[in-house]
């Protein structure tokens, strides 16, 4: 694995991968190093990348039978930097390829980019998928213009949007950064890069993580706690707690807040966790959105409608808000201590 740091330029080029043209379209000049809008553009889509929840960690198929041939065009790339322009165009033409042979796979432009932090070379290749939109359009006649609505694919972004897909490979220790999309490729959903030109080996990255603990989560409070607010609470409450302690989901952590007094419960937890791929001492990265929007608080809502919003703080908490089992079965949600009611 690898940190970003300052980067230097070695080269940088464009391509546009259009399915209605016969060959993809590359430029024929580099990128100017004194070209700031292109430059700026292209460092932040590195940037972007690197640091997107989307991000996983990948590795080559290294099997002489099972690579791929970009794996043996960026081995020959990384013994001969001079190499850069034959060997990211034989990835290019892959790329097309499966652009044009199969129609759910967008056009778009690529970024393509050999770059050099801590003395050691990188290369990035990024995918913009193009979008539709309609552009004004205009056309000169002698001394007329004729102004009209027309519509237009292409690349369309700005400095803060994402790579569609893309990767950046350290040429030194093979260990690759990776933002992956599936399409319908051959009849068959599938990872583009991973699955069909790349041929890599990958870890989950943050928010898989992240979707495979929730649902573990969600899956174990259906089962075996129900409608009992108060246990799910606990559980929120711990990821929470975890989070603001150590910066991160603390597995290990959360099990032991939220089942301190279910051993059994605890063991059911982390045996469905091993199973989907979650060790017991992992610690996932949770975005400061998510962590306000989805585990701040708990909502109650009865079968009559009412709902409330109870801070998760709140329970366990008898001066805040109480719930009292009533005699004919029902539940009393008692609300303690307001000051103020707004509407």
């Amino acid at each position: 694995m690898f940190e970003l740091s300052k980067m230097e330029l070695i080269g940088a080029y464009l391509c546009e991968l259009n399915s209605n043209m016969d060959a993809p379209l590359i430029s024929n000049y580099d990128v100017e190093q004194d070209d700031d809008i292109t430059i700026t553009f292209i460092e932040n889509t590195i940037y972007n990348l690197y640091s997107s929840k989307d991000m996983k960690w990948a590795r080559f198929i290294e099997d002489e039978e099972q690579c791929s041939k970009a794996y043996k065009d960026i081995l020959q790339l990384s013994e001969n930097l001079s190499d850069f322009k034959i060997k990211s165009k034989n990835i290019i033409d892959e790329y097309f390829k499966i652009i044009t042979d199969n129609v759910p796979v967008p056009s778009g432009d690529l970024i393509i980019v050999l770059f050099e932090m801590e003395k050691q070379p990188y290369l990035g290749i990024f995918k913009y998928n193009h979008k539709t939109m309609l552009v004004s359009q205009i056309d000169k006649l002698n001394d007329t213009n004729n102004i009209y609505i027309s519509q237009k694919s292409s690349l369309f972004t700005t400095n803060k949007h994402k790579a569609d897909e893309g990767f950046i490979i350290n040429l030194i220790s093979f260990d690759i950064a990776l933002v992956d999309k599936k399409y319908e490729i051959n009849a068959e959903k599938s990872n583009i890069l991973q699955d069909n030109i790349l041929l890599l080996q990958t870890s989950r990255s943050e928010k898989e993580k992240l979707d495979i603990f929730n649902k573990v989560t969600k899956n174990l409070e259906d089962k075996y706690i129900g409608d009992d607010i108060e246990k799910k609470a606990k559980i929120k409450k711990a990821v929470k707690d975890t989070v603001l302690d150590e910066g991160v989901i603390s597995v290990d952590s959360v099990m032991q807040k939220a089942f301190e007094e279910t051993e059994q419960l605890k063991k059911i937890y982390e045996n469905t966790l091993e199973k989907s791929g979650i060790q017991r001492r992992e610690k996932i990265e949770v975005p400061e959105r998510l962590l306000k929007t989805k585990f701040q608080r708990q909502k109650i809502t009865t079968e009559t409608g009412i709902e409330i919003n109870v801070p998760i703080d709140y329970y366990g908490d008898d001066s805040k808000i109480e719930f009292v089992p009533d005699d004919n079965g029902t539940i009393s949600i008692v609300i303690k201590n307001v000051k103020n009611i707004t509407t």
